[in-house]
């Protein structure tokens, strides 16, 4: 049976290949175009090249021969490295009727060359080298027509099927499976331990319908059917458990998965909290089940809940976006009812107090306020207190990664030129399972911003966020505001100094008035921000990150020096700094691949830029009760040197030493052919105190978590050193090499997998003035399998070997020998022996193929005292067939690190792996864009 659904998903797959060849000749027009552009490589004439392998590239966005092309053309203008052909295509999207425009005057000229040909005319091999007026006039009519107002419909469609265990999935996602948490340790449900997975199956139609035009009114829609449209909830019911102890109990279902989702609910009035499972919907019901409480008393038995049977009251939510908006030359207002994340407000002032998060983190403003709790029974009584609540907006996402929490609310911006400018957003979260006329809180925003003169400019921004209890009326139960003013001074041509001072207050549990808190602090930020040559730096939208060389230029130097003070009272509730203040963890490692490349193919690109992940890739220490001074200077002499050199010492606010981090990066191309890298961390920490981790902290409280194997006294400080050579044989082979020396065990992996044994208890509690309060007490446990510090060294060996032995074949072998063998599959640094082939054999058909072969301290083992490392077999292939520009045929075996689609959730230049065994699943889609 299983043989004959694989024959027949063989079948789809090859009568697809024959049937929609004939829907598009974009390949041959696409062929003709590299042809022109060519020609005008060859003659010199880059601008007009780039500009006809652009063409190509709108009508065929994965054709490698103008990637290519656009690539070389960048090399010999000197361009920076991090510009490449998919930033030149895919910063300014193209709209649809300029990409028919486009496609239709390309196939006016084949047509023509085709008749000279039958014509027996001399047609020559290559364009010629002059552009004539009239091409230009030509171009200029594209342009004008591509820029008329008018109602635009857009969308995809996606249709997806896999075989897993003999049984044929036509729905099955979850994005969450991508996290390596907690479901490492679980065969609960989807979960797969260390082989868990989003198997990302379902279809999906999504209809966008828009008119933006230049000026005046405009609107956006998108309906959106997909298994995230499907939700539902069950009537909210308050379950008394055993004891005599009450919870409030609401089931969320969606059909992504057929599940209900796994939830942590506090108990009404001891403080106690059950864990809901993920619960199996059958027939729009959940049976009864008992869930034992997370207390226990002196005898080790835990109350008992038991939920009845609930029915599931499915909702429909095709409607992800919709907004109005209204534009003029220097004034624009936007109403949105539904809109995603990023329509939050994200202030441009130095500490950025709104908006401010990782790339990977959900927007601090799409997070619920969730009120605190008085534990009536607890011996004394306590409280809990309320705060800004994201375990639904971080983990409630598509397969795409999109988050799916809406915003609601309008946004006004007025910018006239060499006049003061405004930019005001309100909006408030709903998420999933919210009615829509449900509201929590309330947020809004407010940036001033002018030029006092040439080179002086003033700013001042505004936040608020006002809470409400659901429970009470919907009362006020939180307020917060945070006001700031900054100014940015050009000292001279090419040195800018930037000072901010903000200051906020909030309240919170104002509903209980014997357990209302306060806050109160004060916020400084100072930097000198400087390049040479010197040029004018106010104007950069970006600052610091926007600063690269220009295309006359062979040398650049640009610095940042800055300080930075935040009381532990500052709180500004739409911002997050407890992820950027940290590094990633892949920026802790030599690299050679290009990032991004290995995650997307055929129809989507990332959404996310180099530049938007490299911009945090290296923490900048700033946080809420942390003093903070930093440096870094960067020196690019174009294709022969680079060296970046950052340096940030951190303290806490009462004077305590938290580290100081200093790092050297070092890129030397030596010859046309051998490229070297050099990358130095030196990570400075006070000696532990006994019982506390001193790397894994709470991105809820800040406080580094309880680790019992951690001895006092103790050195935990961390060196790194590595070394890598590229050397270019032949265009089509080249060689790499790593060798690094470390003691990191836990931030060069974002701690994985010992940040994975972990688990909490609201259960501990503390006094401040003379009221008890409830709080969460985090822990890490069995961390004594992992080394502890002081740290050892050990060495890493990488070996990468790359193939091209045909045109538009890829052949990629690479090695990993890690003397640290926990490491795990998060990158490329477990260890492993990887071969890849990629080869499009046609502009049309394409495959890929992975192997790895792996081996680990799996961590059940580990924990069952078995240390000896087993090895792992992981086998992926994709067979993809692209008719035209717009629509494709994907054919997966396995899981690997490369999915149909994705965010990036590991490493951003392709090493890690979702599952390190290989998985029987074999999946189908088709996708069409429109």
């Amino acid at each position: 049976m299983k043989k004959n659904k694989l024959l027949i998903l063989i079948f789809l797959f090859l009568f697809f290949i024959f049937s929609a060849d004939c829907l598009y000749a974009a390949s041959e027009i696409a062929e003709f175009l590299c042809d022109i552009g060519i020609s005008y490589y060859k003659s010199g004439r880059y601008d007009y090249a780039i500009r006809e392998f652009k063409k190509v590239l709108i009508i065929e966005p994965n054709n490698p021969t103008a990637k290519e092309y656009i690539d070389l053309i960048l090399k010999q203008e000197a361009q920076p490295q991090t510009v490449s052909s998919e930033k030149i295509v895919f910063e300014s999207p193209v709209e649809p009727e300029r990409r028919s425009l486009i496609i239709q005057d390309a196939l006016d000229k084949f047509s023509r060359v085709e008749q000279q040909k039958l014509a027996g005319s001399q047609i020559p091999a290559v364009a010629p080298a002059v552009v004539t007026q009239e091409t230009k006039e030509e171009e200029l009519k594209l342009e004008k027509k591509a820029k008329v107002s008018g109602i635009k419909l857009s969308g995809e469609v996606q249709m997806g099927v896999g075989l897993i265990d003999d049984d044929a999935v036509w729905k099955r996602a979850n994005f969450d499976l991508n996290e390596k948490n907690w479901r490492m340790l679980s065969d609960a449900a989807f979960n797969r331990r260390e082989n868990t997975y989003d198997p990302a199956i379902f279809d999906r139609l999504r209809v966008i319908v828009e008119d933006k035009p230049e000026t005046g009114f405009g609107f956006h829609t998108n309906i959106t059917l997909d298994p995230w449209s499907f939700t539902g909830k069950s009537d909210k019911v308050t379950v008394t458990s055993a004891w005599g102890d009450k919870v409030d109990v609401q089931l969320k279902y969606w059909s992504n998965t057929g599940y209900t989702i796994g939830e942590i609910v506090n108990t009404n009035l001891t403080g106690n909290s059950i864990s809901i499972p993920e619960l199996k919907v059958k027939d729009d019901k959940i049976g009864p089940i008992t869930i034992p409480g997370a207390f226990s008393n002196a005898w080790g038995q835990h109350d008992q809940f038991t939920i009845p049977e609930l029915k599931i009251h499915r909702q429909f939510q095709p409607l992800r976006e919709l907004w109005v908006d209204y534009k003029q030359e220097d004034l624009s207002f936007k109403v949105f009812p539904l809109a995603y994340q990023d329509q939050a407000f994200t202030s441009d002032d130095p500490l950025r107090i709104s908006n401010n998060h990782i790339w990977w983190e959900d927007s601090p403003w799409i997070r619920r306020w969730k009120p605190g709790n008085y534990n009536s029974w607890a011996i004394p009584t306590d409280f809990t207190k309320g705060y800004w609540d994201n375990s639904l907006s971080f983990f409630s996402r598509d397969s795409d990664g999109t988050c799916l929490t809406s915003l609601r609310g309008f946004s006004f911006n007025l910018q006239p030129v060499d006049k003061p400018s405004l930019a005001f957003t309100v909006a408030t979260p709903q998420d999933l399972w919210q009615d829509y006329a449900e509201v929590d809180n309330v947020i809004s925003a407010l940036r001033v911003k002018t030029r006092a003169s040439k080179n002086l400019g003033l700013g001042a921004t505004y936040t608020g966020r006002v809470g409400f209890n659901l429970n009470k009326s919907d009362q006020t139960d939180a307020r917060s505001h945070t006001g700031a003013v900054d100014l940015r001074y050009e000292i001279m041509e090419g040195v800018l100094s930037s000072l901010e001072v903000a200051h906020s207050e909030s309240k919170y549990d104002l509903t209980t008035s014997q357990y209302k808190s306060s806050k109160r602090g004060n916020a400084y930020y100072f930097s000198l921000v400087g390049r040479y040559p010197p040029e004018t730096i106010i104007d950069l939208e970006y600052g610091y990150d926007q600063i690269k060389p220009e295309k006359s230029e062979d040398f650049l130097m640009k610095y940042r020096a800055f300080g930075s003070h935040m009381d532990e009272g500052f709180d500004p509730a739409v911002s997050s700094y407890r992820n950027t203040r940290r590094d990633a963890f892949w920026s802790r490692h030599l690299h050679f691949r290009k990032p991004l490349e290995s995650y997307f193919a055929g129809l989507y690109f990332p959404s996310l830029k180099w530049e938007d992940i490299n911009s945090c890739r290296i923490g900048n220490g700033i946080d809420i009760g942390y003093d903070t001074i930093g440096l870094r200077v960067e020196s690019i002499w174009v294709n022969k040197v680079e060296n970046l050199f950052d340096i940030r010492n951190v303290h806490r606010v009462d004077g305590k030493y938290v580290e100081t981090i200093s790092r050297d990066e070092f890129t030397w191309y030596i010859t046309d052919k051998l490229t070297s890298k050099l990358l130095g961390i030196y990570q400075d920490m006070p000696h532990t105190k006994a019982g506390i981790d001193p790397f894994i902290y709470s991105t809820k409280t800040s406080e580094f978590l309880y680790n019992s194997s951690i001895l006092d006294g103790k050195d935990p400080s961390l060196k790194t050193g590595s070394l890598g050579l590229e050397y270019v044989f032949r265009e089509w082979l080249s060689l790499n090499g790593v060798w690094e020396h470390t003691n990191d065990y836990c931030l060069a992996y974002d701690k994985f997998p010992s940040g994975v044994l972990n688990d909490s208890l609201l259960g501990t509690t503390y006094t401040s003035y003379g009221n008890i309060y409830r709080t969460d007490s985090a822990w890490l446990y069995d961390q004594y399998l992992f080394p502890l510090p002081p740290y050892s060294y050990y060495d890493i060996y990488k070996l990468g070997l790359r193939l091209t032995p045909i045109e538009k074949m890829q052949i990629y072998l690479d090695y990993t020998r890690n003397e640290f063998e926990s490491a795990g599959q998060i990158d490329d640094n477990m260890n492993h022996i990887g071969l890849e082939i990629a080869y499009y054999i046609t502009n049309k058909f394409g495959f890929y193929n992975r192997y790895t072969y792996s081996r680990w301290q799996d961590l059940d083992r580990l924990r069952n005292g078995i240390t000896k490392p087993r090895g792992h077999h992981n086998f992926f292939s994709e067979l993809r067939y692209t008719p035209s520009q717009d629509d494709e045929l994907v054919l997966q075996y396995g899981i690997s690190g490369r999915q149909l689609f994705t965010t990036v959730t590991t490493d951003p230049f392709g090493g890690g792996l979702s599952s390190i065994d290989t998985q029987h699943i074999t999946r189908l889609f088709y996708r069409r864009k429109f």
